[in-house]
């Protein structure tokens, strides 16, 4: 596989008065360009609100990388949906209990479809994601969902279900507005105000479309790009 990122890219972010960093790999990059491909738009910010929700948990301090969580949280890429996949094999079980056949017959096809989108190339991707990603991977992009640490579609604008099964969760509006293909974001308690994350990079290459980019962020640029999400965090909030 092509090299798609450099070993010194990080996730970099101030909460509570402390500074917080987690390590970031080319293959959790392509492991959420992956997700941001097929987890529906605003595609801006589902990827801002998966890697917040990595930074999230890392301030709470416990052990986490950006790729897998991205696995973990996003169904379509996620194993435990795919066939024999213990998360597709209840849904299956809740759905025969219900007498719903034809729901059954729709998670099998989309169990069957998931391994194609859990591990498609970079190239393979839409060039819009792509885009998206190494916008965010450059720091060309600040997060328009400053809080999100979940993010659900939105069929309708009732999430009582939702908030019922975490009812720590606040939902967010960002004007984005409700309809199928469309997440909705939520923060926790606590968190409606979490951001300001930043990439920081080292002297190596990022992926952009079918070639890579050069890519570098010095203490001046950190500190810059710090006081910008800062108050674009304390704007939102």
């Amino acid at each position: 596989m092509q090299n798609l990122g450099n070993p010194e890219s990080r996730l970099v972010w101030q909460w509570k008065g402390h500074w917080y960093s987690l390590p970031i790999s080319a293959q959790d990059v392509l492991t959420l360009a992956r997700a941001v491909d097929v987890e529906g738009y605003p595609q801006e910010g589902v990827a801002w609100a998966l890697i917040q929700r990595a930074a999230w948990i890392r301030s709470q301090g416990k052990t986490v990388r950006l790729g897998k969580l991205v696995e973990q949280y996003a169904q379509p890429i996620n194993p435990a949906w795919f066939l024999n996949g213990p998360k597709h094999l209840a849904e299956v079980a809740r759905l025969e209990n219900l007498g719903d056949m034809a729901g059954v017959a729709a998670e099998r096809a989309k169990a069957e479809r998931r391994p194609e989108k859990a591990n498609k190339a970079w190239g393979q991707l839409a060039p819009e994601t792509r885009n998206v990603v190494t916008d965010i991977m450059l720091g060309k992009s600040r997060s328009p969902v400053i809080g999100a640490v979940h993010y659900w579609a939105s069929r309708g604008n009732d999430f009582t279900s939702n908030q019922l099964r975490k009812p720590e969760l606040v939902l967010l509006d960002r004007g984005y507005g409700f309809g199928p293909g469309r997440n909705v974001f939520f923060a926790e308690k606590g968190a409606s105000n979490f951001g300001g994350v930043l990439i920081q990079h080292g002297g190596g290459a990022i992926p952009n479309g079918g070639g890579m980019l050069q890519a570098g962020m010095g203490p001046g640029t950190i500190v810059a790009g710090l006081l910008i999400s800062y108050l674009a965090w304390k704007w939102l909030s």
